[in-house]
């Protein structure tokens, strides 16, 4: 069978699994998989235990160890980007772990010392950047995973040390010669992303529509969508953020830059299109329901959009296969325009987006790596106060590390360091960010310890080792973007297989300890969230939903003003709103997650007033998109003002608050209707809640 036909029937099938996957799985990012990734890695790492297992070598599991790491280490970005990571990881990880292993050599107390020593500057390394925080917190991983393994002598340590540095110069010789990244990549995989978020929002609408309608429940649908929505904004930012981080040089060379462009400027289009197509099935519910045609056609134009998306952001783009996907999408709008029985045309090639970040200017290496260190002592200076968040994240992680080292090793507890490795990894700046990726990583743990124990029941030679550790790396590297459990679920047992080869014993064994060291990190990283230096986010959640309120409502107030009409200031405003209410629902999340809703009134009514602030969104996407919305008269203009005006005070302290005034419904075309409904709805609820207080 010809590769081609494999990949159609793989399309396929992600397809079918796309339409009938449960509702609680479509907030995962399966089109994130990156499985070129998953087999550069695979790869890597498998060939090193392929060579230890000729030469009967069994140190040379941790090349393969070296080669998985040095893969995760692979920063995005530019070719000179990727192997200053990769390199550089490649040559501080030797170091460190070096480092350690000759410490434990010498006892307990210089290893802790080692440890503490390198956990600090890994979680230091924040302050410069992502690239530079993920480099240094895997040398550190290196770290504290070598401090067992001790050097006694120059001999062992060179020959440990050389074997573990090859496994990494491998990875990174594989990288740029064999699997080579293409500059595009990363703008592709964020265009691929924005339209399966695109596409997740249409399927949910067909969802929604196919559920019963509950007796009584007017407000159902008002929060109905958010988190799709809320996916798809995001999305469509780090697009715009992945395409300004390629340089003016492969833009240049490349062709389909500007086609990516264009499809992002299309995937913008059609955000807004998806937000009136949202709130209109909110509005028709209960007739929709009994009608299959809107929710038909909701389907077909998931799979046409997930299918834009694959063909646009593939690095094979045909511009005939794009135009034929456009027109199946504009065929499929007009279908649902129909089911809907509202006026929604869909229409494409509107405008080009502009970047809001500056081109990215490749400097000569010699006054790149100047200004990079300038810029890199500089903030070290900045940082280097006890008041910085990242001194004091550095030293919890740091001592909370140092802390899991000396534990397992008093308590002689097996395979320790992976109670120490999860510390160090699981640990985030506040609790918002440390207790959801906690219960990701136990999570991922359990059901990875059964699955080495199962695998490990049936496996026992190097040479099946070698071979089963390949897929399972590729999984662990594929869909580390999709989900951090699933990422843990694959490397538990990729790891406990590699340990066993190094060292052959029961894997049942392996499996159980890694996931009771998994939750015994897990417990450590919780307790210093909570009790060294506590970092919370920063509590703006007024601020915040003050913006959101703001931002949308003067989208809707220049969409009135506009009627019917899409231009940059239009599409520039929708934008600022999408934003300014994400932030806020993001505050509210971390304040959920951190347990400060009860200390906190105002909470309670943002939970109320977001999901009201998506409608006046989706109000204002009805008309703005709409050919016959007419620019609303001086009157309702005034009295558009002047609810703005009294909601705005409503939302700050209430003190001159008045109650607005009726509007006259006479002369009103059905879209203004809605527009001044949603915005009577929203003065009444900031009333209701004003009188509470």
């Amino acid at each position: 069978m010809k590769l081609k036909q494999l990949q159609q029937m793989r399309v396929r099938a992600s397809e079918r699994w796309a339409q009938r996957r449960p509702a609680w799985l479509a907030v995962l990012a399966v089109d994130e998989t990156n499985l070129s990734e998953g087999l550069r890695a695979a790869s890597a790492a498998t060939a090193m235990l392929l060579l230890g297992w000729l030469f009967d070598h069994p140190d040379f599991s941790w090349a393969a160890i070296g080669a998985f790491w040095t893969c995760l280490a692979d920063a995005a970005g530019t070719r000179r980007m990727r192997f200053a990571s990769m390199l550089g990881f490649a040559a501080a990880s030797t170091v460190a772990g070096g480092v350690s292993a000759l410490a434990a050599a010498q006892g307990i107390w210089p290893a802790a010392l080692a440890v503490l020593l390198f956990s600090w500057l890994g979680a230091l390394a924040r302050i410069w950047g992502a690239a530079a925080g993920l480099v240094a917190i895997l040398s550190a991983t290196a770290c504290v995973v070598m401090v067992t393994h001790p050097l006694h002598d120059a001999r062992q340590a060179l020959s440990f040390l050389g074997i573990y540095l090859s496994g990494c110069l491998f990875a990174t010789l594989l990288s740029f010669t064999v699997w080579r990244i293409d500059p595009l990549l990363p703008a592709r995989r964020a265009v691929r992303s924005a339209y399966a978020r695109l596409a997740a929002i249409a399927r949910d609408n067909a969802r929604f529509l196919a559920r019963t309608p509950l007796a009584g429940t007017t407000g159902e649908g008002v929060a109905h969508g958010a988190v799709h929505r809320a996916r798809a904004r995001a999305a469509l930012e780090a697009g715009r953020v992945a395409l300004a981080a390629v340089p003016p040089s492969q833009a240049a060379r490349h062709h389909q830059y500007e086609q990516l462009l264009l499809a992002l400027s299309d995937a913008e289009r059609l955000f807004a299109y998806l937000i009136a197509v949202t709130h209109t099935c909110e509005h028709e519910r209960q007739s929709l329901h009994a009608q299959p045609r809107a929710r038909r056609s909701l389907d077909t134009m998931a799979v046409l959009l997930r299918r834009f998306g694959r063909v646009a952001g593939g690095a094979d783009m045909r511009e005939g296969e794009v135009a034929v996907l456009q027109q199946r999408l504009a065929a499929c709008g007009r279908r649902l325009e129909a089911a809907l029985g509202a006026l929604l045309p869909l229409r494409l090639h509107v405008d080009t987006i502009e970047l809001d970040a500056a081109p990215m200017v490749e400097l000569p290496w010699p006054e790149a790596a100047r200004q990079t260190l300038l810029q890199a002592w500089q903030t070290l200076k900045n940082n280097a106060t006890v008041q910085s968040l990242g001194w004091r994240h550095a030293a919890r992680v740091a001592l909370a590390t140092t802390t899991g080292f000396a534990l397992v090793a008093w308590l002689q507890i097996p395979f320790g360091y992976w109670a120490t490795m999860a510390t160090l990894l699981i640990l985030q700046p506040s609790v918002a960010s440390t207790w959801p990726r906690g219960i990701e990583r136990v999570t991922g743990s359990v059901l990875g310890a059964l699955l080495a124990v199962l695998i490990g029941l049936a496996i026992q030679s190097p040479l099946a080792i070698s071979l089963i550790v390949f897929p399972l790396i590729v999984a662990t590297m594929a869909l580390r973007r999709v989900s951090y459990s699933l990422h843990v679920l694959f490397m538990t047992p990729a790891f406990v297989l590699v340990a066993d080869y190094a060292a052959p014993a029961n894997e049942a064994m392996y499996a159980i300890s890694r996931l009771g060291n998994n939750v015994l990190g897990c417990l450590l990283a919780l307790l210093a969230t909570f009790f060294l230096w506590p970092d919370r986010e920063a509590d703006d959640l007024r601020p915040r939903l003050a913006q959101a309120v703001s931002a949308n409502l003067q989208y809707l107030l220049a969409v009135m003003a506009a009627g019917g009409k899409w231009d940059r200031t239009i599409a520039g405003v929708r934008r600022e709103a999408g934003l300014a209410s994400n932030n806020a629902e993001q505050v509210l999340q971390r304040l959920r997650i951190e347990r400060r809703l009860e200390r906190h009134g105002l909470a309670y009514r943002a939970m109320r007033l977001l999901p009201l602030l998506r409608r006046v969104a989706g109000s204002a996407a009805r008309i703005s998109l709409s050919p016959l919305a007419m620019p609303a008269p001086p009157a309702l203009q005034q009295w558009l003002a002047q609810a703005v005006v009294q909601i705005e005070a409503l939302l700050h302290d209430g003190a001159d608050a008045k109650a607005l005034p009726p509007c006259a419904p006479e002369g009103l075309t059905p879209l203004q209707h809605d527009a001044v409904a949603q915005l009577q709805a929203l003065h009444g609820l900031l009333w209701q809640v004003a009188a509470e207080a």
